[in-house]
């Protein structure tokens, strides 16, 4: 079973990504954060296998958070989970060592896939526009 860190500023964000996850009976969920510094604090302190975050929170900037934590703790798994599509931003996310960038609007199963493709080793980077491909590692193409 994978340990969690879910980190979103929207309560309901992250009681609903909780159940998703623990509900797949794969993840267990070890700490919640609603700004990037707690984000990044709560994932040095727990070391979990995986943080689920959204992209745009109070605090230190989630991309530099990942930078910080893949720097600490290159093992530990990051996906963001946002309602943000743009370009720069999944550049950006990819070049701090985030290994996955997944829509809110993406179907829970889809979700769950994804995240289990992470957790495989594998990137997933799946911008709305589908710029890239659903599902392609773009870091190649960075």
């Amino acid at each position: 079973m994978h340990s969690v860190v879910i980190a979103d500023d929207r309560d309901s964000a992250r009681t609903g990504l909780h159940l998703l996850l623990t509900g797949s009976g794969a993840y267990r969920v070890v700490g919640q954060a609603a700004s990037g510094d707690e984000a990044l604090a709560l994932a040095e302190a727990l070391r979990p296998s995986l943080v689920v975050t959204d992209l745009k929170m109070p605090g230190l900037p989630v991309i530099e958070a990942a930078r910080l934590l893949k720097e600490g703790c290159p093992t530990i798994k990051i996906v963001i989970l946002t309602a943000y599509d743009d370009c720069e931003d999944i550049y950006l996310a990819a070049g701090a060592g985030v290994d996955g960038y997944l829509m809110k609007d993406t179907d829970p199963e889809e979700i769950l896939a994804a995240i289990g493709q992470v957790m495989e080793g594998r990137a997933f980077y799946q911008p709305k526009d589908n710029a890239f491909g659903a599902g392609r590692d773009t870091r190649e193409a960075l």
